[in-house]
Parts: C-alpha cells; sequence; structure tokens
C-alpha cells in the first residue's frame, strides 16, 4: 500500500493510502475524540465530534470519513475546531436529559466510563446552554431481560443500529421519525422484547453512553473499580475471545474480546447467561451416611474414595466436554495409570468425522461466497456461527441448508435440500471460489463421501456438542457407553443433570462438581470443583485453535484444581500420578 506524507498538528507523518484522517492520526498515537465511530463499524459521520480543519477545505471536516491525500495539512485542535466541537457537545447535552448522576456509566475523573460525559469535561461544559425541553418524556424500554434502553440518554449515533446490521447482522434496530423526534426502534416500533432482537448484546457493547445498561452490573463498579481478564468463553465450541469483568471475586458481565477471531461478536449464552444465578456452590466434599450428607475433608473424603475403588472392580469415568484439555488429560492418565481402566469416556459431545479438507476460520466463514450447513443447527446451538453466516449472506454469499427438518437458517437460505440428496451441493460449492462448509454428526457414510469429494478450496467446520469435545477427542476420549461397578463423574461446572443422558447403574459413585444437581444427589461421594472462571487451561475450538482460558475469579478457600485432587487421590491409592 502506498504511503503519503501527511501534516497533522505541525508534525509530519506517513499515512497509508485509503486511510481516513481519524485512522491515519490513531495510527501516529493522534486523538481526535469520536462518538459515533467505532473500530469495528463502518465510519457514518453523524455525531461530528471529530471534526477537524483541512488546509484549503472551506469547511470544517469529520475525520472518520474523509480520506488523506498526498501533502494533507490538518489541525485537530484549532480554536475553530474546539468551538465546533463544544457547540456540538451543547447541542448533545441540551438535546436529552443527560443526568450524569443517575446514569451507571458514570465516571469521575478522565478514566470515566461515558465517552460524551468525559468529552464534557475536557471541552469545559459547566451548564446547560441550551436548557433541556424536561416537558418531553423519553421512554424506558425494559423489556428485554438482560439490558435496558433509556431513550433520554441516547445520542443518536447509531452505533446500535450499525452493531446489529454489520457486526450481529440480525437488523433488528433502526431509527424512525426525523429530527427531535427520532427514536431508536426495534422492527416495526415494537418493544425490544417482543421484537427479533436475540440478546447477543452487541449494540450494547458499543454504546458510547448509558442509553443502553445491562441490567446485572450497572452500578456495581466505575471503571476504575473493574477488573478485565481476556479468556475463552466456555459455553460452546465456538470458543469467542471474551473479557470477563470482575470486582472482589465476582463476575460482573462478559465482553466481547475485539480482537479475538469472534472480533467482539457474542451471543446471549456467552454475554449474559454466564452471570446468571446457578444452582447451590459446592463448598466442601461430602459423604452420604445412612442416606443423610456428611461434611468432610478432602483427605477424610479421599480415604473414602480410595477404599471403595481398591475394592470394587472395574471402574467407570465419564468428563464433562467443558474441562480444559489439562484436567482431561490428568483424568485421561488417572484412569489408564492408576486405575488400569479402559473405561473413561466423555459425558456427552459426538465429534463428526473430520479429515476432509482444510478446517475453516471465523474469517473464512466471514468471507465465504458459498455457504453449506449440513445437518445442523448453528443459531442455535453455535449461535455465533450462525450470525457470522447471516453475514456472509449479507455479504453476497450464496447459502444452502442441507436438512430433513426446518432450521433457523432458512429464511436465509438461497437453497434448502433434504439429506437424500446431498449430492446436489457439489456444482455450488464447486463454482465457489471460497465456499464454507458446516457440518454436524449422524449423516449416512454416503454424505460423508460426498463432503470428502467437494473441491480442495473447500474449508469445513463441524458441529458438534460440547466445549472442548475436539480437545477429548484428541485424547482419544469420546461420549460412549461405559461400564462397570464404580463410577467418578467429573461433572466440573455442568450446572444442569440433563443432556439426555442415563448415567451407568453402580454400587459406587463419586461426583466431582462445583453446583448441587441431580448427579451429586445420587453420588456416594462428593468432591468439590472450581468454575470455569477460576480455571487456567485450554480448549480446543471448531477452528481446531487452541485456545487460552484464564481465571478471572479465585475459588472459593478449600477447592483446589480437579488436577490436584486428582494427584491426591492416586497418591491415596499408592501411586503417583505428575
Amino acid at each position: 500500500m502506498a504511503c503519503l506524507n501527511i501534516t497533522i498538528n505541525g508534525r509530519q507523518i506517513e499515512a497509508q493510502a485509503g486511510q481516513t484522517v481519524l485512522q491515519a492520526a490513531t495510527a501516529n498515537d493522534i486523538e481526535i475524540p469520536v462518538l459515533c465511530n467505532h473500530p469495528a463499524l463502518q465510519p457514518q459521520g453523524s455525531c461530528r465530534m471529530c471534526l477537524v480543519e483541512i488546509e484549503k477545505q472551506r469547511s470544517l471536516q469529520p475525520a472518520c470519513t474523509f480520506p488523506v491525500t498526498d501533502g494533507m495539512v490538518i489541525k485537530t485542535e484549532s480554536e475553530k475546531v474546539q468551538a465546533a466541537r463544544k457547540f456540538v457537545l451543547e447541542l448533545l447535552f441540551s438535546e436529552r436529559i443527560h443526568y450524569c448522576m443517575y446514569c451507571p456509566m458514570s465516571g469521575t475523573d478522565e478514566s470515566t466510563d461515558c465517552d460524551l460525559q468525559r468529552l464534557g469535561y475536557r471541552y469545559g461544559l459547566t451548564h446547560w446552554e441550551y436548557a433541556p425541553n424536561y416537558k418531553k418524556r423519553w421512554p424506558v424500554d425494559a423489556s428485554r431481560t438482560y439490558f435496558i434502553l433509556d431513550h433520554s440518554r441516547c445520542i443518536l449515533c447509531r452505533c446500535c443500529v450499525r452493531a446489529c446490521d454489520e457486526i450481529a447482522a440480525n437488523h433488528t434496530i433502526g431509527v424512525k421519525d426525523r429530527g427531535a423526534r427520532t427514536m431508536i426502534i426495534a422492527d416495526m416500533d415494537v418493544p425490544f422484547g417482543a421484537s427479533s432482537c436475540v440478546s447477543c448484546g452487541t449494540c450494547l457493547q458499543v454504546c458510547p453512553t448509558g442509553a443502553l445498561m445491562d441490567r446485572r452490573s450497572a452500578y456495581m463498579g466505575l471503571h476504575t473499580d473493574v477488573e478485565h481478564v481476556k479468556t475463552t468463553c466456555m459455553a460452546c465450541p465456538v470458543g469467542c475471545g471474551i473479557e470477563a469483568i470482575t470486582r472482589d471475586r465476582l463476575l460482573l458481565r462478559a465482553e466481547g474480546d475485539w480482537d479475538a477471531a469472534n472480533a467482539g461478536l457474542l451471543c446471549v449464552t456467552g454475554r449474559f447467561e454466564v452471570v446468571e444465578p446457578q444452582p447451590a456452590r459446592i463448598q466442601q466434599p461430602m459423604i452420604k451416611r445412612n442416606g443423610d450428607w456428611v461434611n468432610v475433608t478432602l483427605d477424610e473424603a479421599l480415604d473414602v474414595v480410595a477404599s471403595r475403588l481398591k475394592s470394587a472392580g472395574p471402574v467407570a469415568g465419564l468428563v464433562t466436554p467443558r474441562a480444559t484439555g489439562e484436567t482431561m488429560t490428568a483424568f485421561h492418565r488417572f484412569f489408564e495409570e492408576v486405575l488400569r481402566s479402559d473405561q473413561a469416556g466423555l459425558l456427552y459431545g459426538e465429534m463428526p468425522p473430520t479429515g476432509f479438507g482444510a478446517l475453516a476460520t471465523l474469517q473464512d466463514l466471514s468471507n465465504a461466497d458459498c455457504v453449506v450447513v449440513v445437518n445442523g443447527e448453528p443459531l442455535q446451538d453455535q449461535k455465533v456461527l450462525g450470525y457470522i453466516t447471516k453475514r456472509a449472506v449479507d455479504h453476497g454469499a450464496r447459502l444452502v441448508v442441507v436438512n430433513d427438518a426446518p432450521t433457523q437458517l432458512d429464511p436465509w437460505a438461497g437453497v434448502t435440500l433434504p439429506l437424500a440428496t446431498i449430492a446436489e451441493i457439489a456444482p455450488m460449492v464447486d463454482a465457489a471460489q471460497h465456499p464454507v462448509v458446516l457440518y454436524a454428526g449422524g449423516l449416512a457414510p454416503a454424505a460423508y463421501d460426498v463432503l470428502r469429494a467437494l473441491p480442495a478450496q473447500t474449508r469445513f467446520l463441524p458441529l458438534y456438542e460440547g466445549t472442548n469435545t475436539a480437545g477429548a477427542a484428541r485424547l482419544g476420549l469420546s461420549a460412549r457407553r461405559v461400564q462397570g461397578s464404580a463410577l467418578f463423574l467429573l461433572a466440573g461446572d455442568e450446572a444442569k443433570a440433563d443432556h439426555g443422558l442415563t448415567l451407568p447403574e453402580t454400587a459406587f459413585t463419586v461426583v466431582q462438581a462445583a453446583y448441587h444437581t441431580a448427579w451429586t444427589e445420587a453420588a456416594d461421594v462428593v468432591l468439590p470443583a472450581p468454575v470455569w472462571t477460576e480455571q487456567t487451561g485450554h480448549i480446543v475450538n471448531v477452528e481446531g485453535r487452541e485456545l487460552p482460558v484464564n481465571p478471572s475469579t479465585t475459588a472459593p478457600q478449600g477447592i483446589e484444581p480437579v488436577e490436584s485432587v486428582l494427584i491426591k487421590l492416586a497418591a491415596h491409592l499408592g501411586h503417583g500420578l505428575n
């Protein structure tokens, strides 16, 4: 890309052809204030906060949309520019009721969370130059489960509209009316809770003011009170990058990591449901005596477990696919090296066959010109993959759905086929330059033969259940029927005893879990386990990438990592496990 020489505030810098003034300035650590601009969104230039003075231009120009040219001379903080920005701010503060003291986005200094308030301080707004219209009653839409829209705090930057269109590809949010009556709406002006909103929360994350508020974390800490930890979402095998926002060992909320492969996009499960109340936490080991639970020390519990496992015949083991690769490795080695048992398997999560061709990345899916979804339901089971598929369709990709049942992606599909006619996808894939195939398990051998015969440019993404099912497959662990006279169930932080499972009936059952469930109630011994925010390790996602899991909270006192407990249990059985 060609280099251009430009001057900003008397400083000569190099810019790239195709950059805007804002991009060139940002790349050289020159700050230009913005409200409607976001790096993940196409620039729109609606707020006019980024106005700059450009030599040979008769009027001030928006830096976010104005392209650089060779020899351009720019002033970002001239008196004319500062006066224009202050005027814009005065209008914004007067347009609606921006009463900062009662806003959860309000900060106290330059590290404030709200962009509008920060700029108000920066440009010396000490009063309302134009009195707000207090007679206008701006509504509050609290119809959504997880977040609220307060229209009085909206500055009509349309970041939420663009995020819903460009990132989530859901097209729920729009505007109605014009001028002072302009309002953000959902669909054809229905309450957001009754709209097509999927609660991905992307609009919430890009909102520069307190117009969109997270119900759970509002008022629970200023920017300076909380900690940000980048980690990987454990909700499903997509493995989205997130920032866990915590305060005093409490997970307040999860935000999308703009630098990760998912580029900030999350689903309702990964953003909101992870911080919802869970079942009662298991705080210490328990032993069932005469039908009643008795709290004991870890050593006492391991003594009982070791004694029963020594006297038992073959021991069966099941591990949750939500476990990290490190935990699965320790579990697998414990059964192979200590118990000498080959009856260890995955609690659930069938891994479809692989090896048809190169695995696709999320970026491949976003850039695809043909997407084929075979026997899967990504909008239900791997939601972010579904959103990215819809985004690819928005960009012109052809969507082909192959399934014997209706799917949620059908409205976006150009072609729908029953599984019996899967061979018809071949010419459509062959005609594409960047085809991506998303496929689930449970197909007939002939269907997999069709996938194997697709052209070399095809990229594949397997659709399966279970966060780290791919990591388990690398260890030889699969979802299968296991048998034994005793059962060790490593349930981890599974919050519900469901997944349509019937556990094997055994004379003795030990469950290591974070929460009280029907599985722990049926056990003879229960050992505590950490939850996903307390673990260190890795998972393997649908792209085949190994992703880090970093702790953002601390486990309650006495709850040890699973690997540590397995090492101690091995010692109680007279074996070493390092």
